[in-house]
């Protein structure tokens, strides 16, 4: 069953590791801009995708909608192969991001299948592919983008993809009827939330190109307010809400969800865009070619994660996510600091991107990613999942669009800016992160102090 989840999630996470190398292939072939274009509409997909699929999967079953979704993002693989032109590639990515919930959905699989130990294990698997799995696909991702173009990834994905279907099919447990929620989908909820979220993002990323008082970018901003003024007063007359109100407000849920988006929109553009653009520019970075580039700066971490995550997992559920999600958050800041001053030293870069995949991407992710199910209630164990996954995509939304402008002119005080920005919104995150009050987590076979 977990080589099934791991699979599936990997499924997904190679549309997102893999393409990084892939950077000036991608903006030669399709335009100026276009990475970070197909990078926010991804992550946006994502965002709405996992409030309202993972919540449906309370009603329908987890198995389901895995099988579905990730159909889904080999539907929109083929565009991306196929594609030409910019909007045609941009319907694939978003077909893709959709299937970000293919982490949500593991988790909860797991949470309801698996006794606490062993649940922690394993949730460290599933996290470790979010940086990659051990850098071999960043590498590979760069050997491919040089030699054959970024359209020869998508065919690997697509590949990777049915595999996961079939995996999924066969080896993850069928869904019981009597896990399945009462009552009926909010279908009003989610498509006011989807219109939020999406207003939300898409203002920020018009508002940084088109200026923030422009026409499109005020139309995107108002959408979002209206929708989601709407959306509390629709939720708190349903008699099954797709968002909780009174649970969004609570010290066990609100604090997870800001510090989420904060920490996305700060440490993974670190990982994810500034350090790619640093090493590959070939005016005021290093100029390196997609391999170098994965060798020297994506793998380290991958690697390091993937051997962190699992114990950083066993760790947490003996003292709590809450707490090694706070470790982690201080010490990614310690190492995004260090990352802006030696911001042009190779060597340097080098060993703290190493650094960086064990302080974020193997501590702070991992707690972060779990949190979202170990501080959900019993009685609505989808709903908090739905909205804390959702979280990584507005803020990597949101990371990308400002981060876009910032580094766009591409010299070395924009490179190092950047980097400063990354770490002074990482400490806004770790304010938060202290207000979150921790859930005791009933799991498949015992309590886990989150």
């Amino acid at each position: 069953m977990v080589a099934a989840l791991v699979l599936s999630v990997i499924s997904f996470q190679l549309n997102a590791t893999m393409l990084g190398p892939a950077f000036y292939d991608i903006e030669s072939t399709l335009g100026k801009g276009s990475f970070a274009a197909m990078s926010t509409y991804f992550y946006l997909a994502g965002a709405v995708a996992n409030v309202v699929l993972i919540r449906w999967s309370d009603y329908i079953g987890r198995k389901r909608v895995m099988v579905a979704i990730l159909a889904m993002l080999c539907v929109g693989t083929l565009l991306c192969i196929v594609g030409t032109s910019l909007p045609v590639v941009l319907a694939g990515r978003v077909m893709q991001g959709a299937c970000n919930v293919t982490f949500g959905l593991a988790f909860l699989i797991m949470r309801e299948r698996l006794s606490g130990a062993t649940f922690g294990v394993c949730c460290g698997v599933v996290t470790s592919i979010n940086g990659g799995v051990a850098g071999v696909d960043a590498l590979l991702g760069g050997f491919m983008a040089d030699r054959f173009g970024y359209r020869s990834i998508f065919m690997l994905i697509f590949v990777v993809g049915v595999l996961g279907i079939v995996f999924a099919w066969r080896a993850v447990p069928a869904d019981e009827p009597s896990r399945a929620a009462a009552g009926q989908m909010d279908w009003v909820g989610a498509a006011l939330i989807g219109l939020g979220v999406a207003g939300l993002i898409l203002f920020i990323s018009s508002g940084g190109d088109a200026g923030w008082s422009s026409p499109i970018a005020l139309a995107f901003i108002v959408v979002a307010i209206v929708a989601l003024v709407l959306l509390v007063v629709v939720e708190k007359r349903v008699s099954t809400p797709l968002v909780d109100i009174d649970q969004m407000r609570s010290r066990l849920a609100w604090p997870l969800i800001v510090a989420t988006i904060l920490n996305m929109a700060s440490f993974m553009v670190v990982a994810g865009f500034i350090i790619l653009k640093i090493a590959e520019d070939p005016d005021s970075g290093f100029g390196l070619d997609g391999t170098t580039t994965a060798i020297l700066f994506l793998t380290p971490s991958a690697v390091v994660q993937l051997i962190t995550a699992p114990l950083i997992g066993r760790l947490a559920v003996r003292i709590g996510f809450v707490t090694v999600f706070r470790a982690g958050i201080v010490g990614s800041i310690a190492v995004t600091s260090f990352l802006a001053v030696f911001a042009q030293n190779r060597g340097m870069l080098i060993l703290l991107m190493a650094a960086f995949g064990c302080a974020f991407m193997g501590v702070t992710l991992t707690a972060m990613s779990v949190l979202g199910v170990t501080q959900a209630p019993e009685e609505n164990p989808g709903s908090l999942p739905g909205i804390s996954n959702a979280a990584f995509g507005v803020g990597s939304s949101i990371g990308f669009a400002w981060a876009g402008p910032v580094i766009g002119s591409g010299t070395v005080s924009s490179f190092t800016m950047a980097l400063w920005i990354c770490a002074a919104i990482g400490v806004v995150s770790l304010g938060f992160s202290l207000v979150l009050k921790p859930r005791p987590l009933e799991t498949g076979r015992g309590t886990i102090e989150a």
